[in-house]
């Protein structure tokens, strides 16, 4: 007989193989697995370069699998292990059916992974290893033509059935669970009905006992004396103990009024003496405790002392709503010490309405207290800038405003506060509480409170029904537990320089040289800021907002506060008008600049005087310019450097005709001028990234925004929107190095006439300075050498200065060496030879061809002479 042919499609034939294969097989088998699960996961976790295999091996599964090759090398550790459980007689049975949920759920959890990236290149997302790999982006094409939100619903509903079908869950396995929980439910409604019945019975008994002894005119002991809530006897009538003996319901006959009252008198002894019974039976009741009668008088109070005991402790009032007990507020802390602040002080008054009590706000005058220091001889008196007064708001402003406010709120269901009211020169501010709280009918205080969110949400309506013109919410306000709406006000106030400078709070600031009074906060306090600390500052906003104002107030503190030897200006002015009303000040370094080109050059001379300083530094072991001048103390007090300020009013145009030279300057400038003493003032009127670039912007983390015309304009600036809500003409937001948020100011304004009068008197003490020998004539700006030098090598040949140190180096000059070295033609290498002979450098032509001599030794400036010659000529 023929034996039949099994093929490979048929399980005969694995069946087979199995038979044939030794009993040791699959423990071979099981242990291969779990080796290769626990190389995979080692290839995973590896950090370094150096194991090449690894490296192949995590960067394939990653491809694969995505972030999901971790569950992929757990499942191969996992199905090595099962393999081996039945050698310890443990049999793991998993069929067809999990076989096939695990894989979708596997699938379905790759293609969530992948669709949460939410990548834009979700083929480059697997092909890098994130996501869910190959496998998961190819799940996610499929249903990529059904849209992101039902590609989710969809994996997540395969991911939720075969997490189903895995875990066995049956129905009768949910009926189950959701009858136990019914069960469960009833079983606590029913404890905590019984608990209120008890504690209502308990509570009825106590109330007729007292009014019974009220009634009988008899002597009740002092309950005021009852232990707290946790330490009480229970209200439950139970078997009285030796230390409480039962009370008899017979009448008490009178005694003498001397007799001492009993020590203690329990909640369970009252509801005994309710029923007429005693607590036990087995002993004879005692004689009753003597008695006296009391007054009407003492009556109330014990009545009042029970009923506020008894309800403190037990977490509500017995009284009526109108004082709740003694039980401490929920109101948060901050919210207490305002009304507190508010009850003490007259600005806000509480008045009835209409039947509603509202609080009445009063204005008081801008008063503040003056302190000036002692102020330096040579410096010029305050008495020259003009003091004016600050303009209140009325009073029927302010609180129809904090009305509308309210009520405009409460109009969309969001039931606020208006605890407070801040007065500035400019705007006021409302502080809006979210909190408020009300007293049910059983007593208790209620705490309500509503989001924030919806607050700052009603910003446009809160501005129509004020009739404002721009509206700031600040929610929440930093530091306070409010909200500051920022209304602002119908004559609004100019601020002056002299009440900043003669305050209290730039007193503090005195012995710092470059203190800056930027102006008034939303509440009319000085707003001071110190630019050393800052140390550079960025300004911004459209024109007339008042950034070139600000510049010269913050010029107008720097010179009537400090000397020239302490504190020295560099002005740029590209727009040519605004700063040139400075030159003649002894405190400039040089003229006011306003030629673009001469600009990037005092920024080149700026970079090299920095790094002139650094050496000084390093020299003195100094840290800063600070230590540097103490080290060199009085003896070279001639040696001292000064704070150098470098003020620019507008960066726009040399960004746009310069950037790569602006950009470079002012970053090195940022970035190390700080320790040597100098310092950064940047303003522009195109608050764009083209011009406030992210480099200049890292450099720059203390800015001021004036008023911009849109919020993106406000965040390239602050990184926060609110800048486009500003009034303009001086509202500001300053932005310090450390604060949390912006902070609102109105900057200081100076006139014409201030300026000149500063200029005018600075003027006259440097030409009396002169007269007197005490001080030089001023010469040329520091910065004017090297221009110099740039503008000869512009006007011959931009090859000369190479040429130069070319015939200094070889000690020889000839036309050809010259041709030959520079690769230039003869006509043009001739030419360098005459002018190296006109300058000096080389001397005459020698007979028979042979080299010229060279007169500048190594180390000389070949150009000083003609330099010099020329700065004389400037002179």
């Amino acid at each position: 007989m023929r034996q039949r042919i099994v093929r490979v499609t048929e399980p005969e034939f694995w069946q087979q193989m199995a038979d044939r294969l030794p009993s040791w097989a699959d423990e071979l088998g099981a242990i291969l697995l779990m080796v290769l699960g626990v190389v995979t996961l080692t290839a995973l976790f590896n950090s370094t370069s150096e194991a090449v295999l690894a490296v192949r091996l995590s960067d394939v599964l990653r491809r694969i699998f995505g972030h999901g090759a971790y569950l992929a090398a757990l499942a191969v550790l996992a199905s090595g292990i099962v393999l081996l459980l039945p050698k310890f007689g443990i049999t793991v049975r998993i069929g067809w059916a999990r076989f096939a949920a695990i894989e979708v759920v596997y699938g379905a959890f790759l293609a969530l992974l992948h669709l949460l990236a939410n990548d834009p290149e979700p083929r480059i997302l697997a092909r890098e290893g994130g996501g869910g790999g190959f496998i998961g982006w190819g799940l996610s094409y499929l249903t990529s033509s059904l849209g992101r939100p039902l590609s989710l619903a969809i994996f997540s509903a395969l991911l939720t059935g075969g997490l189903i079908v895995l875990s066995g869950l049956r129905r009768h396995h949910v009926r189950y669970a959701i009858s136990w929980l019914n069960e469960r439910l009833q079983t606590s409604i029913q404890r905590l009905d019984e608990m209120s019945f008890r504690r209502a019975a308990a509570e009825e008994a106590l109330t007729d006992t007292i009014e019974d002894w009220v009634a009988d005119d008899v002597a009740v002991p002092a309950l005021a004396r009852t232990s707290p809530p946790a330490r009480r006897q229970s209200v439950v009538p139970r078997a009285a103990t030796p230390r409480e003996e039962p009370m008899s319901s017979a009448p008490a006959a009178p005694v003498p009024a001397d007799t001492p009252a009993p020590e203690e008198y329990t909640l369970s002894d009252a509801a005994s003496s309710k029923n007429g019974k005693s607590a036990s039976t087995e002993e004879p009741a005692p004689e009753p405790p003597p008695v006296r009668k009391l007054t009407k008088k003492e009556r109330e109070e014990l009545i009042n002392q029970t009923r506020r005991t008894l309800g403190a402790s037990n977490g509500r009032s017995l009284r009526a709503p109108g004082n709740p007990g003694d039980r401490p507020s929920v109101v948060p802390r901050e919210f207490q010490q305002d009304a507190r602040a508010r009850t003490s002080t007259p600005r806000a008054k509480t008045r009835q309405i209409d039947g509603r009590i509202e609080r009445y706000f009063t204005v008081d005058d801008f008063t503040e207290v003056k302190k000036v220091g002692k102020r330096d001889d040579n410096l010029p008196p305050l008495e020259m800038l003009s003091d004016t007064e600050l303009n209140k708001p009325t009073e029927e402003e302010i609180n129809t405003n904090a009305r509308i406010i309210r009520d405009t709120l409460l109009e969309f269901e969001v039931e606020t506060e208006v605890i407070d009211v801040k007065v500035g020169p400019t705007v006021t501010m409302y502080a809006v509480s979210p909190y408020t709280e009300t007293v049910t009918e059983e007593g208790e205080r209620v705490l309500n409170r509503v989001r924030v969110s919806q607050i700052a949400n009603l910003n446009s309506d809160l501005a129509l029904a004020l009739s404002a013109k721009r509206l700031r919410i600040q929610a929440p306000v930093p530091g306070h537990s409010y909200v500051g709406v920022e209304v602002p006000n119908r004559k609004p106030s100019t601020v002056a320089l002299r009440p900043v400078l003669e305050s209290e709070r730039f007193y503090k600031y005195r012995k710092r040289p470059l203190a800056l009074p930027l102006g008034r906060d939303v509440s009319g306090e000085p707003f001071v800021a110190d630019l050393q600390t800052m140390p550079h500052l960025l300004i911004a906003g459209t024109t007339g907002s008042g950034k070139s104002i600000m510049l010269a107030s913050m010029t107008m503190a720097f010179v009537l506060n400090n000397p020239p030897e302490r504190v020295r200006l560099v002005l740029l002015d590209p727009k040519m008008v605004e700063l040139s009303r400075f030159n003649g000040l002894p405190h400039l370094l040089g003229p006011v600049e306003t030629d673009l080109d001469r600009i990037i050059g005092v920024l080149r001379w700026a970079t090299r005087e920095m790094d002139r300083r650094y050496k000084l530094l390093e020299k003195e072991a100094a840290r800063n310019l600070e230590i540097y001048n103490q080290l060199l103390g009085r003896r070279r007090k001639d040696e001292h450097l000064p704070y150098i300020v470098l003020i620019i009013d507008e960066i726009g145009d040399l960004m746009m005709q310069v950037p790569d030279d602006t950009e470079r300057y002012l970053t090195r400038l940022a970035q190390m001028a700080r320790a040597v003493g100098i310092h950064l003032m940047v303003a522009t009127q195109r608050p764009s990234v083209d011009v406030i670039t992210g480099l200049i912007k890292a450099n720059f983390p203390a800015r001021v925004s004036f008023a911009v015309a849109s919020s993106t304009d406000s965040r390239v600036i602050l990184d926060y929107t609110g800048a486009e809500s500003l009034m303009g003409r001086g509202d500001m937001l300053f932005l310090a190095p450390d604060a949390s948020g912006p902070q609102r100011v109105q900057g200081c304004y100076v006139s014409d006439e201030e300026v000149n009068a500063a200029v005018n008197y600075w003027k006259e003490w440097h030409q009396q300075r002169i007269a007197d020998g005490e001080l030089e004539p001023p010469g040329v700006a520091p910065w004017e050498r090297g221009m110099t030098r740039r503008e000869v090598l512009a006007e011959t040949d931009p090859m000369l200065e190479d040429a130069i140190a070319l015939v200094i180096a070889e000690g020889e000059a000839s036309a050809s060496m010259i041709q030959r070295r520079l690769a230039l033609g003869y006509p043009r290498a001739a030419r360098l030879m005459d002018l190296m002979a006109e300058l000096g450098v080389v001397g005459a032509a020698k007979p028979g061809g042979r080299t010229r001599e060279v007169l500048v030794k190594p180390g000389h400036d070949p150009f000083r002479k003609l330099v010099e010659d020329r700065m004389k000529n400037k002179r």
